[in-house]
């Protein structure tokens, strides 16, 4: 049962989480006659960083823990000292606050807070950003911060804002918490609508407090790159095509130098998002009447900024050697960062803060611009639509203990206050990076003089990129925006990788026009997703169809714990006798197995039945979940996303098959039968092995670099496409010898197996070089004339490896080949030396060949191995992608397996239901194997061939 519950690990990891009562870290602790007050800080600063940003962090935290006592008793004291019952008999009178920094796992695609939040082990002070907003207040992961009782913000229940700031309804009266001029010198109007917004029981409150400032987008040029090809700096009037045109002539792959820095990932929609808006796009937008939000990015507006975008990502064209390049951006380079520091890339787009515009920035090497100018409407008027953004905080709702939530308020109150800011600009100053602060808060806190050496420009940079932004998505479940925004990206980059897509002036429209229904697709797939906007008549038919399959995998499960248990019953003795258990006889062995059994049943199928109950709920981890039926699993089944995600599992599970099972006893022959060097040739295959996976990983990435002087690149580029061919037809050959061996033993189907994976290599390699054999725009025709003429040609283009999807999922098996390919070797060699000589012997007088030898001599005796590990590559095949696949491509490249789809689901987009009925869906569709697993393991049986040892 090993493989069902791989596949269904969701369900037992949530189950688990479950386990424990969601509850925070914080705590009341009497010490030394004092009461300490401990409160759970994430993102808190770390104190062995001494640069000088995060000093100046640090101490504006170390004043607050100073002055925390005084305001303790300002505040709290006298409250807490008249009501005993409630805040605990504590020594009231001597309070100090101790701040400790959130230290839970943290997984890589993963909401790791989630993980706390599930486990029972959360923050007290929670990081927010705007996509998550919406989802953390809906699931009850945020505490109100305006309730009037609790005197932290005031009643903000009928408040409006308007451009000057906030607006309340009892005509300012803030409360005892915090004044109104502290509001505004902090929030941001365009922040207000993110924070102030109604919660799970449709009632407005303020959910979270943003810090450091408004964050605006602006784009950063390198100026030694525009010195070197005589481009003018971009300025607040640059637009679109002189952005195009300033990538067009910084681009140089022989070199290494890009125009423009992007990233491909399964939320690349963050770096379009800027184009879509300048463009005059939008991504969602909400009905003020019925507060309803709806996605929009399927306007023309959005098709002329993908039609952009794609062009600066993968546009044909031909550099001064004749070589054909693609786009003029770095996306698929494992060392973006290091490309910028080292000038090989001429633009990029950031951040701005409002407090600190930048501090890792050279200004002599580095200038910064408005983001540019989009194209002209039809009244030739242009816009620019920058991205704003906030980092924010927010308070846990489940802190049980009245003291430590206030202090974690003091804590949200106190952190970006004027007078922490004043601290932290006078540290950031006496630092050096006085220039650097906003000269707004040097002028404010008593540093004019500082200002004159501000960088020229920088603070109208930011006075421009606010003014103009809009907020990052935040409406109803955007933590799911970019990703759902990011499929036509890629499918526009597909499309354009194979040659789908009209290039050109002349064909702009056609483009515009094919994109746009790329996108209008994946707008109504958002809408459907985050708004849940499905027809009736559509939803019964679902429901049917769910009820349908859900009777299926009872009856699977059934019959296949029935064949299960059969399986490993006792074997009949013949007449109906039947050969008992004996539970007195073998007491001592059921004693020893035991606690395995129930450790097995406690922490495998405890948690999986206990998860599996939420495939038929919209699971909430604190609020009370909603029961759905068969919903999840009607919609599972009609999304083509997920039968995209079962189809490359199924890629996948064949190239991990085909790729790391068979290689290693091919090579484990091929050493056993090498007369010299053996040792050293073991040592070389084993070595990779002792590379941890990630490591493996990262490394691998490195070598798969987009240019030509990428490692595996600068070997492919030099192959011809004769050297492809030749190969192709090796392994042809050599398919064609053991199928002929096997049909004159009457094995046919045996034969046809090899003689199809003979032609399936063949016709990989093949398609590596049909580029060089039938270029793009010629006529098939044409190019069988030529063949002859092209045979010694080399390919026309590097290999987008992890970019293309023709190549994505092959490079991310290739690297468990290389790394996995030594011990599977040394297994198989360790049976060889089992093989007694005898049945050599007896073969060679047989008259058998090599060939012959392998297929009836060695696979035979090794047939017990092979089925072993034939089990455990099946198994690993299909639960062990998620981790590779998410370092090396995040699922992009049409590459996101099942396992990785529902991990997203469930751990990243907060959908536990659709997550565990996913989980179920694939255990469903694997319950065959599993018994037939355990049919064959059954019946395995290790016998000595009676070797000699050497």
């Amino acid at each position: 049962m090993k493989t069902c519950q791989r596949i269904l690990w969701p369900s037992v990891l949530v189950g688990l989480l479950l386990a424990v009562s969601s509850a925070s870290a914080g705590r009341v602790e009497d010490a030394d006659g004092k009461t300490i007050i401990h409160v759970t800080v994430q993102l808190l600063p770390d104190p062995s960083d001494t640069s000088t940003a995060n000093r100046a962090e640090l101490a504006g935290i170390r004043e607050f823990v100073r002055r925390f006592p005084k305001i303790f008793a300002a505040k709290y004291r006298d409250k807490y000292k008249a009501d005993p019952e409630k805040y605990g008999r504590h020594n009231w009178d001597n309070v100090e606050v101790r701040l400790h920094a959130f230290s839970g796992i943290k997984v890589e695609g993963v909401e790791y807070d989630l993980l706390a939040i599930a486990g029972g082990t959360a923050p007290d002070v929670i990081y927010v950003n705007f996509r998550r907003c919406y989802n953390y207040t809906q699931q009850s992961f945020l505490y109100p911060l305006d309730r009037p009782e609790d005197g932290y913000m005031g009643n903000l229940s009928g408040a409006t804002v308007d451009s000057s700031g906030i607006h309340r309804a009892d005509g300012g009266a803030s409360g005892g918490g915090i004044t109104d001029e502290e509001l505004n010198f902090r929030i941001h109007p365009k922040i207000w609508p993110v924070i102030h917004r109604k919660g799970p029981d449709g009632e407005k409150h303020v959910w979270a407090m943003p810090y450091g400032g408004a964050l605006g987008k602006v784009l950063l040029y390198r100026r030694d790159l525009f010195d070197e090809h005589g481009i003018d700096y971009p300025d607040k009037d640059w637009t679109w095509e002189k952005m195009l045109a300033a990538a067009k002539k910084m681009t140089d792959p022989k070199r290494g130098t890009y125009g423009i820095f992007l990233r491909r990932s399964m939320h690349e929609a963050f770096y379009w998002i800027t184009w879509l808006w300048s463009a005059g796009g939008d991504v969602m937008v909400q009905d003020e009447e019925t507060g309803e939000w709806l996605c929009v990015f399927d306007s023309i507006e959005a098709a002329r900024a993908l039609e952009f975008y794609t062009r600066l990502s993968e546009e044909k064209w031909t550099d001064a050697d004749g070589k054909m390049r693609r786009g003029y951006s770095t996306k698929d380079v494992a060392d973006l960062g290091g490309k910028w520091e080292r000038g090989e890339i001429g633009m990029t787009m950031t951040y701005i803060d409002e407090k600190l515009f930048q501090k890792n920035v050279n200004p002599e090497v580095t200038g910064m611009a408005p983001v540019p100018l989009g194209p002209p409407d039809e009244n030739g008027k242009r816009i620019r639509g920058g991205e704003l953004n906030s980092r924010m905080l927010g308070l846990f709702s489940k802190i049980k203990h009245p003291a430590v939530r206030d202090a974690a308020w003091e804590y949200l109150k106190w952190y970006d206050c004027k007078e922490a800011q004043r601290i932290k600009t006078r540290i950031m100053v006496e630092g050096g990076l006085g220039p650097f602060v906003n000269p707004k808060y040097l002028r404010m806190f008593g540093y004019p003089e500082i200002e004159r050496l501000s960088p020229k420009g920088w603070s109208e940079t930011f006075e421009i990129a606010i003014e103009t932004s809009k907020p990052e998505p935040y409406g109803k479940n955007s933590n799911l925006a970019y990703e759902l925004m990011t499929k036509p990206i890629h499918k526009a980059d597909d499309m354009a990788l194979n040659d789908e897509l009209p290039w050109g002036e002349e064909n702009k429209e056609e483009r515009i026009r094919i994109l746009h229904g790329v996108l209008k697709e994946a707008c109504a797939k958002a809408n459907e997703e985050m708004m849940g906007i499905i027809p009736p008549a559509e939803r019964r038919k679902r429901r049917v169809v769910a009820c349908i399959v859900l009777a299926a995998i009872a009856v699977s499960f059934g019959f296949g714990f029935r064949r299960i248990l059969k399986t490993f019953q006792p074997p009949d003795l013949g007449v109906g006798r039947r050969r008992k258990w004996a539970f007195r006889k073998y007491a001592w062995a059921y004693v020893l197995l035991f606690p395995a059994v129930a450790s097995v049943l406690l922490w495998r199928y405890v948690p999986l039945a206990r998860g599996s109950v939420m495939a038929f709920q919209d699971y909430k981890i604190i609020r009370e979940s909603v029961w759905v039926g068969v919903d999840n699993f009607g919609n599972l089944l009609f999304d083509p996303e997920w039968w995209m995600a079962v189809y490359n599992a199924l890629r996948y599970s064949f190239l991990v098959m085909f790729l790391t099972f068979l290689p290693p006893i091919i090579l484990a022959i091929l050493l056993q039968e090498v007369p010299r060097g053996r040792l050293l040739f073991r040592t070389i295959y084993y070595l990779p092995a002792v590379i941890t996976g990630v490591v493996t990983i990262l490394l691998w990435k490195q070598f798969y670099g987009q240019e030509e002087h990428g490692a595996l690149n600068s070997v492919v580029l030099k192959v011809p496409a004769i050297g492809f061919i030749g190969l192709g037809l090796l392994a042809l050959v050599i398919a064609i010898l053991f199928a002929r061996r096997l049909l004159r033993h009457d094995m046919p189907l045996a034969a046809a197996g090899f003689l199809a994976a003979g032609l399936l290599i063949l016709s990989v390699f093949a398609n590596i070089a049909a580029p060089i054999l039938f270029p793009a725009g010629e006529s098939f025709m044409a190019g069988l004339v030529r063949i002859p003429l092209r045979l010694f040609d080399t390919l026309p283009e590097p290999f987008r490896w992890l970019g293309n999807s023709k190549t994505a999922m092959f490079s991310c098996v290739l690297p468990m080949v290389w790394a996995g390919m030594g011990p599977g070797c040394l297994i198989y060699l360790a049976a060889l030396k089992g093989v007694a000589d005898d049945y050599y012997e007896a073969a060679d007088i047989d008259g058998a060949t090599f060939i012959d030898k392998i297929l009836f001599v060695i696979f035979p005796i090794l047939r017990p191995l092979v089925i072993i590990n034939f089990v455990g590559v099946f198994i690993t095949s299909w639960y062990g992608a998620t981790g590779n696949i998410l370092v090396m491509t995040g699922g992009t490249s049409k590459t996101e397996t099942a396992g990785l789809h529902i991990w997203y689901k469930a751990f990243t987009y907060l959908k536990f239901g659709p997550a565990t009925a996913g989980a179920w869906l694939l255990g469903f569709m694997l319950i065959g194997f599993t018994v037939y697993q355990l049919r064959i393991l059954s019946r395995v049986e290790f016998r000595a061939t009676g070797a000699k040892e050497e």
